[in-house]
């Protein structure tokens, strides 16, 4: 699927904190292939947090599945680090709608390459995929964190949006309130 025309899904370069460039843009499906290698630089650390489990690989048809978004019920964006002329994946923001029923509700998930963790990375992903979000009309992002995902409940609690976190399981569950003070009138 084409994506539609919009502002918020031209490329963005950006500066981290330690000077590092990187550019921000809509995941395409040609980066398949990139997200295994991303996935493999991964710690299991890492790994474990994102996805509430250890996971070897991402498989071919995991990867295309998360690279391929329709624009309005699933959507990524991606941060590029270009190295010696090659374009590595360095963060992915992502959401999907997960109740047709529910369509102001999405599922949200950030990760960051181990070695560009701490950087500022994070916050301006999800800050980009909240931007988008909004216009899509999602109104709550949630997300379930592990215990001990210090950083990812860090940039939420430094987001600077409202957000409700429930501890249930071992599990933190977390909802960002998207909805802007016009939208509650």
């Amino acid at each position: 699927m084409l994506p539609p025309d919009n502002d918020t899904l031209k490329p963005e370069s950006l500066t981290l904190k330690d000077g590092t460039q990187v550019v921000i843009r809509p995941i395409r499906p040609d980066d398949a292939g990139e997200l295994q290698a991303t996935f493999q630089r991964l710690s299991m650390e890492s790994i474990y947090l994102r996805f509430l489990s250890f996971k070897k690989e991402l498989s071919d048809e995991e990867a295309r599945y998360l690279a391929t978004l329709d624009y309005t019920s699933r959507m990524a964006f991606v941060a590029i680090y270009n190295e010696n002329g090659q374009d590595i994946v360095v963060g992915v923001a992502r959401y999907a709608m997960l109740d047709p029923e529910h369509p102001q509700v999405a599922e949200a998930a950030v990760v960051v390459s181990d070695e560009y963790q701490g950087r500022g990375l994070g916050k301006q992903l999800l800050r980009r995929l909240v931007v988008y979000a909004r216009l899509k009309g999602i109104r709550s992002l949630r997300g379930n964190l592990q215990i001990g995902n210090d950083r990812m409940l860090t940039l939420v609690q430094r987001s600077g949006l409202p957000h409700q976190t429930r501890y249930v399981d071992g599990i933190w569950e977390v909802s960002i309130d998207l909805r802007l003070p016009e939208d509650e009138e």
